[in-house]
């Protein structure tokens, strides 16, 4: 585990600054002329890694935000708050990358089998039902259940980082 960690503490920060750098240029969600969500529609062994880069870097970002909202919602006992922001700024954007991934993965799954990737989307898939746990945890003051979800996140963010190590 001890090189994924070291992977975690390089790629999260990079990954975080290169990401939020394209929150600050202004770009809009509803832009109908906007890059699409997934901008690898067809992967192939030449680009399966970036496809996989891209993947991992969508899924870190969406869980990172999640996590770290809902850490300042928590601190500020906000459950109203963070439950407004899951359900109007974070589930939109989880929902439309989800839909993308799952064209792609539905118009590939043989590929998709074949080189072993179907747990990398079944982990992107499964983010939703922690968000869900996590709000579920903020609302009824289920401490337990924050935990058992925040550790799967962290399980879930740890074997996503691992598929950046098995990409050719």
């Amino acid at each position: 585990m001890k090189p994924v960690n070291r992977l975690l503490a390089i790629v999260i920060p990079v990954l975080l600054i290169c990401l939020s750098g394209a929150a600050l240029t202004g770009c809009d969600n509803g832009a109908s002329d906007a890059a699409p969500v997934v901008s690898i529609q067809q992967i192939d062994p030449s680009n399966q890694q970036e496809f996989v880069r891209q993947m991992v870097g969508k899924y870190l970002l969406l869980s990172t935000h999640l996590q770290n909202q809902y850490q300042a919602f928590k601190a500020a006992d906000d459950a109203d708050g963070f439950v407004d922001y899951r359900n109007s700024s974070w589930t939109p954007e989880y929902i439309a990358t989800k839909n993308a991934y799952e064209k792609v993965f539905y118009n590939q799954k043989a590929y998709i089998y074949r080189n072993q990737l179907d747990g990398l989307f079944d982990l992107f898939f499964a983010l939703h039902k922690l968000s869900v746990h996590l709000k579920h945890s903020m609302l009824q003051k289920d401490w337990a259940l924050e935990q058992q979800a925040l550790q799967k996140l962290a399980q879930n963010q740890a074997e996503v980082n691992a598929y950046l190590l098995l990409a050719p």
